[in-house]
């Protein structure tokens, strides 16, 4: 029976452990979003091509990386899933 309450609380403990993880995922590739749409509206609003370039540049990175963290969130989850069956 001990063997049982081990595992419950391994299970417990990964489900916890993989909420905070992806909570921390999200909430980080929402600010690249944020950071993103800024330099995106920041493109229209620049006068020389130099800071247009700059803007379109950080649009991109952001972007990039907001992309990242939603594939890792998915590949997080999915592998927690596999796991706790």
């Amino acid at each position: 029976m001990a063997k049982m309450d081990d595992q419950t609380k391994l299970k417990s403990d990964a489900a916890e452990v993989t909420a905070k993880i992806v909570g921390s995922y999200e909430k980080l590739a929402g600010k690249f979003r944020e950071k993103s749409q800024r330099a995106a509206e920041r493109v229209k609003t620049a006068k020389g091509e130099s800071k247009r370039a700059m803007h379109r540049r950080r649009f991109e990175l952001y972007g990039d990386a907001a992309q990242d963290l939603d594939e890792r969130v998915q590949a997080v989850r999915t592998r927690h899933e596999q796991s706790s069956e």
